[in-house]
C-alpha cells in the first residue's frame, strides 16, 4: 500500500512540475513578443520622430529670421519700416478655417420605418383610447364603422372618403346632405390626448415624385397645426398599409417600393417633429402584401377582422405612462396576430378571391336570366369598398 501512496504521490509531483514549466514557458513567449513588438513600434515610430522634429526647424526658421532682419539696424528710408511684419506660428494657424461638416447635415442618416418605430410597451386597456382620435382617409372610417367590433365604443374619428392631409384649410364633407366642417377644428374640438393619423394612399394614386414630396410636407404642416391648438397631445403617426396585387394592379402609384420609401420618409419626419412613428404595415402586410384574410375585394382597405388585429397592435405599441393601465407585459419578438400563410397558396386564394369578385360583377352588368335571376341580383347587391 505505502508503494502505492509514494508512486501516485511521485505523480502528482511530475503532473505539477510539467504544469509549472509549461506556465514558464508560456511567460516566457509572451515577454518575447511583447519585447519583439516593442521593437518594431520603437523602429517605425523613429522616423517618424525625425520628420516631426525636421518639419518643426523649418517652421521655426521664418521666424529666427525675420527676428534677425528687424533687429539690424535700419539704414533704408522710412518706407522701408513701414513693411508688413512677421506672422507668428500661433497666428498662421489661427487663420486656419473649421472643415466643413459633410455627414448627420440632416440629423438622421438613412432613414428606416422599422429602425425609427415606436418598439413594444406591454398592453394597455381599451380604456385607453377612450381620449384618442383617429384621424385619416377612407382607411381610418372603417374605426367609426366597426367601434363595436373593435371593443372602442368610444373612439372619436375625424376621417372621410378621397381626402389628403388638410394642410392648406381644405374642408371636409360627409355627403351632399351635410354641412362642410374644418377637420382641424374638428379634431381640437374633442381635446384629445392622443391622436393616430393616417394618410397617404390617395396622395399616392398621382404617380409623381411631386406627389411624394407633398404628401410628407402636408403631413408635418398638419401636425404643426395640431400642435399649435394642443400642445401637449401625444400624436401618432401610422404607416401606410400595402396593397394586394389587386390593389396595385388597379392604382400602381401604390406598389411596394414606393410604399416603403414613403414610409420611411414619414417616419423621419415623424421623429424630428417629436411624434411617434408605428410601423403597423409590417403587423398587418406580410412581405408587403395586405394579408388576404383582412383585405376587402379592392385589395387596400380592410375588413373587420382587420380592425380587430389593428387594435392588438396599437394596445401594444404605446408610449409609457405612470397613469396608463397595462393588462400585459411586454413580449418582444411577439408574432402578428393575422395568421401565417403558406407563400404557395397565398396567391392561389388571391386569384381565386379575384375569379369570385370578377365573376360577380359580370354577372352583374349582364342582363339577369330567368333562372339566375336571385344570383344576379346577390351579386349586384354586394357593397363596395
Amino acid at each position: 500500500m505505502s508503494t502505492y501512496r509514494e508512486f501516485r504521490a511521485q505523480s502528482y509531483r511530475r503532473r505539477r512540475r510539467r504544469k509549472l514549466q509549461r506556465f514558464g514557458l508560456i511567460l516566457l513567449i509572451a515577454l518575447l513578443l511583447c519585447a519583439l513588438a516593442w521593437f518594431i513600434v520603437r523602429i517605425i515610430e523613429g522616423p517618424a520622430e525625425a520628420d516631426s522634429s525636421s518639419s518643426e526647424t523649418s517652421l521655426s526658421q521664418p521666424a529666427s529670421d525675420s527676428t534677425q532682419s528687424s533687429s539690424q539696424p535700419s539704414s533704408q528710408p522710412e518706407s522701408s519700416s513701414q513693411q508688413t511684419p512677421s506672422i507668428s506660428q500661433s497666428e498662421l494657424w489661427s487663420t486656419v478655417e473649421n472643415p466643413e461638416q459633410t455627414i448627420n447635415t440632416a440629423g438622421i442618416i438613412s432613414a428606416s420605418a422599422k429602425m425609427l418605430s415606436l418598439p413594444e410597451n406591454g398592453k394597455v386597456s381599451l380604456s385607453y383610447f377612450d381620449d384618442a382620435v383617429f384621424f385619416g382617409d377612407s382607411i381610418t372610417t372603417g374605426w367609426r364603422s366597426y367601434t363595436s367590433d373593435t371593443g372602442l365604443p368610444n373612439a372619436k374619428v375625424v376621417a372621410e372618403i378621397s381626402v389628403s392631409p388638410p394642410a392648406n384649410g381644405e374642408v371636409w364633407q360627409t355627403s351632399k346632405d351635410t354641412e362642410p366642417y374644418d377637420p382641424i377644428v374638428q379634431v381640437y374640438s374633442y381635446r384629445p390626448k392622443k391622436i393616430y393619423m393616417m394618410f397617404g394612399t390617395n396622395v399616392l394614386v398621382n404617380e409623381t415624385a411631386a406627389a411624394e414630396d407633398k404628401l410628407v410636407s402636408d403631413y408635418a404642416a398638419v401636425i404643426d397645426l395640431l400642435r399649435e391648438r394642443l400642445p401637449d397631445v401625444e400624436i401618432y403617426v401610422q404607416s401606410i398599409l400595402y396593397p394586394t396585387a389587386k390593389g396595385v394592379e388597379s392604382r400602381p402609384g401604390l406598389n411596394p417600393e414606393r410604399i416603403s420609401r414613403v414610409n420611411d420618409r414619414l417616419a423621419a419626419m415623424a421623429v424630428q417633429k417629436g411624434c411617434y412613428y408605428l410601423d403597423l404595415a409590417s403587423y398587418l402586410c406580410r412581405d408587403n402584401v395586405l394579408n388576404y384574410d383582412i383585405a376587402q375585394p379592392d385589395g387596400i382597405h380592410v375588413v373587420p377582422d382587420g380592425y380587430r388585429a389593428w387594435v392588438d397592435y396599437l394596445q401594444r405599441h404605446t408610449v409609457y405612462r405612470n397613469d396608463s393601465e397595462f393588462i400585459e407585459t411586454a413580449t418582444q419578438g411577439q408574432e402578428s396576430a393575422i395568421p401565417a400563410k403558406n407563400p404557395d397558396t397565398r396567391w392561389d386564394e388571391e386569384a381565386q378571391r379575384q375569379a369570385e369578385w370578377e365573376a360577380a360583377e359580370s354577372a352583374a352588368a349582364q342582363p339577369p336570366a330567368a333562372s339566375s335571376a336571385p344570383a344576379a341580383s346577390q351579386a349586384a347587391s354586394t357593397p363596395a369598398a
